[in-house]
């Protein structure tokens, strides 16, 4: 009998011990189940980009400045601020004198023209007189000298002609191209000398963006740069109002990276027609580099990075022991590219995995955990 009592202590040890030893199985147990928020890991193509912040500025800008010696100002053709057409007159200017100094100049080569006729004609008589001695071989030099030196005043004429044919066309300031004109720097009877600077017009549409990026992204723009024959796509957003955005091609590269700031300066220009864009303001840039085709993917804010630098997330796992039927499993993915948005997976997690998106700071492995879909 008192084997049997031994025997039955043993027994009661024992199942004590598997007791134990089942807790052990059960981690987090105790603890209050988790309320988490989760999202499915997506197959979808992501573009693979490059972010910046950059300054808008003119595609073309230009100062406008008065091309004659001088000459009073005696209409003004535009408004200050106002879009103005490529040739469009922007200032005119007295031509009186222009007129009479192209006159003047029509009048020498057709006076020189004259005499050149003269000339041609004493030549040709000479020529025969020479030639029975009628004339000395000198007279004969003086004559073809004299319709060399007639030919030479034409040409001068000529030139003297187009000096002031262009001088008559610059009393009309046009614009050099379709943009916006700036604020007048003369006034009407002002007069203008040479040179001088009447107003500035800015090319509003396409406009250019400059900005930079460090070294290390370098290779891979360049590379990218060639493949795609020095042209690449961008989305460019205004800073100021997110909802103004623009997309553009980057067309330009500098020769060299800056030895100091470690930077590299590129230029692309976007379609500007509403004139949403100024020059001036401060824009977000997103370049396009690549794009990955069908690719695993679960929003950035799932990841979570340990004490040694490797990221991990929560995916949710069913468990019939569970007292909410849900248990967290941590997952410590292989990512690839990720943006603010978007992180790539290459193994860990597949499509349609449940990931914990919020929550995931109070959680364990196999805590238990009360999901609620992604609104």
């Amino acid at each position: 009998m008192r084997k049997f009592k031994q025997l039955g202590h043993v027994f009661c040890a024992l199942g004590l011990f598997l007791a134990g030893c089942g807790k052990q199985e059960q981690p987090q147990k105790g603890r209050l189940p988790v309320p988490v928020i989760m999202t499915q890991a997506i197959q979808q193509d992501l573009p693979v980009t490059l972010g910046s912040v950059g300054r808008c500025k003119a595609y073309n800008e230009v100062d406008v400045v008065s091309q004659i010696r001088g000459g009073t100002i005696i209409e003004v053709c535009f408004e200050e601020g106002a879009l103005v057409e490529k040739d469009q007159a922007l200032f005119r200017i007295d031509d009186r004198k222009y007129q009479a100094a192209l006159q003047s100049a029509k009048a020498a080569l057709e006076r020189n023209t004259a005499q050149l006729s003269i000339d041609q004609v004493q030549l040709e008589r000479s020529q025969s007189l020479i030639t029975k001695d009628y004339i000395s071989k000198q007279e004969f030099d003086t004559y073809e000298a004299r319709v060399k030196q007639d030919q030479a005043s034409i040409e001068a004429a000529k030139a003297a002609v187009t000096q002031a044919e262009v001088d008559l066309e610059h009393c009309t300031i046009r614009a050099p191209f379709k943009g916006l004109a700036g604020k007048r720097l003369v006034d009407l009877g002002a007069v203008v000398n040479e040179l001088q600077k009447v107003v500035s017009v800015r090319q509003m549409s396409p406009l250019s963006v400059e900005f930079f990026i460090p070294e290390n992204h370098f290779p891979e723009l360049h590379q990218r740069f060639k493949e795609n024959q020095n042209q690449l796509k961008f989305d460019v957003t205004l800073i100021s109002e997110s909802s103004v955005q623009a997309s553009g091609t980057l067309k330009f590269l500098d020769n060299q990276i800056d030895s100091e700031s470690g930077v590299i300066h590129l230029k692309g220009d976007f379609d500007n027609q509403g004139f949403q864009f100024w020059p001036g303001n401060t824009v977000r840039l997103q370049l396009h580099l690549d794009m990955l085709k069908n690719a695993t993917l679960i929003p950035s804010a799932c990841l979570r990075i340990n004490k040694d630098g490797k990221p991990y997330v929560y995916v949710i796992k069913e468990d019939a022991q569970s007292a909410t039927k849900y248990r967290a499993a941590l997952i410590y993915p292989d990512v690839g590219y990720q943006n603010e948005q978007w992180a790539q997976i290459h193994q860990g997690i597949t499509v349609g995995d449940r990931v914990i998106l919020h929550g995931n700071m109070l959680l364990g492995d196999g805590a238990d955990v009360i999901p609620t879909p992604e609104r």
